[in-house]
Order: C-alpha cells, then structure tokens, then sequence
C-alpha cells in the first residue's frame, strides 16, 4: 500500500470515527456541538466544541475518557498502525492539568511541613502521570501509585527527613529553653 493510498485509508477512518463519535453524542442528547478534527504526528486530535460540549466531559472527565476509549477502540480496530485519538471537551483536558500541577505543589507543602505521606483520590493514568511529572524534580517528596485497578493513586512521601534538616537551605530551628542551673542561679 502506498502512502497516498494510507492517507486516503487514515481519512476515511477518521472520518468514519467522527460520524461515530457523532451518532453516540446524539444518543446521549448532546445535540449542540460539533466534532472538529487535526492531526499531529501520531495522534488524531478531536476536539467537541459548541454549547452542549460540557456535558460531553461528565464527572472529572469519565465521559470524554470513555468516548476516547471507544474512538481508539475504532481506530486500532481499522489497523490504521500506530495513531491514537486524543478526545478533549471546552479544552477541559489543558484545564484539568493545571488544576492538577496546582494539587501537587500544595500537596507537596504540605507534605514537607508535616513530614507526614499524602494519598490523594484514585486517579486515571493520565492524571496519575500529570502529578509524578510535576513532583519529580522535587527535594522533598517522592511519589508512588499505590492500589489496584480503578482504587489506583498516587502517595506523596517525604523524602528521608535527615536529607531535608540538612539541606543547604533548609530553614534553622532556634531551641527556646533554659537550663535548669541557670534558673537556680537567678534566685
């Protein structure tokens, strides 16, 4: 098969998932939106735009992980090679990055100024990488997934906290306290 004839073949996969992904938007009500389509490298990005987009993305993203999963399904089921389909709602996906990036710093202060590990709610993949990667570079934390199956989540645990007294730059504790024989040589 030449290339052209593969185009040819990924442009009718695509726009065969996109009718797809239209068909179950109806079903599910979600009448007022469109499904626009791009391509980078090796991934088909599908982005639901228009006024009934959010509710295409359910409860902290179930519904859009779910539809994606179906639209992959499709894709690999066409033996298209090695293209994924990346599904995004209203941006929702960039959005929810953010959020998590923020979770992680305070979740990682936290962790620092109470010594003490951090579980955070089960997670998808996407999720659970999105807070590894914003905590790797971190001195003070380490993270783990812990659990199995959709009860998977992320620890957040204190790096050994000797490493953390003494750090270069870590913060001088002052001791308040008087020695008993000086306040008997008061009196």
């Amino acid at each position: 098969m030449s290339n052209i004839q593969q185009a040819a073949s990924l442009n009718d996969n695509v726009a065969h998932i996109k009718e797809f992904l239209h068909n179950v938007l109806v079903k599910m009500d979600i009448v007022n939106c469109e499904v626009e389509v791009s391509e980078n490298g090796d991934s088909v990005i599908m982005n639901i735009v228009g006024e009934d987009a959010p509710n295409a993305i359910g409860y902290r993203g179930e519904t859009l992980d779910a539809l994606q999963y179906l639209c992959n399904l499709l894709l690999d089921a066409s033996e298209s090679g090695f293209k994924r389909v990346s599904l995004d709602a209203e941006n929702y996906r960039a959005k929810r990055e953010k959020i998590l990036q923020r979770l992680a710093s305070n979740i990682e202060q936290k962790v620092k100024r109470t010594g003490k590990e951090v579980s955070l709610e089960p997670m998808n993949p996407y999720e659970r990488r999105i807070i590894h990667t914003a905590l790797q570079s971190s001195k003070y934390v380490t993270t783990q997934s812990d659990g199995q199956g959709t009860r998977r989540h992320v620890v957040i645990t204190p790096v050994n906290q000797s490493n953390i007294l003494n750090a270069p730059n870590a913060p001088r504790k002052t001791l308040n306290f008087v020695y008993r024989s000086e306040k008997k040589k008061r009196r």
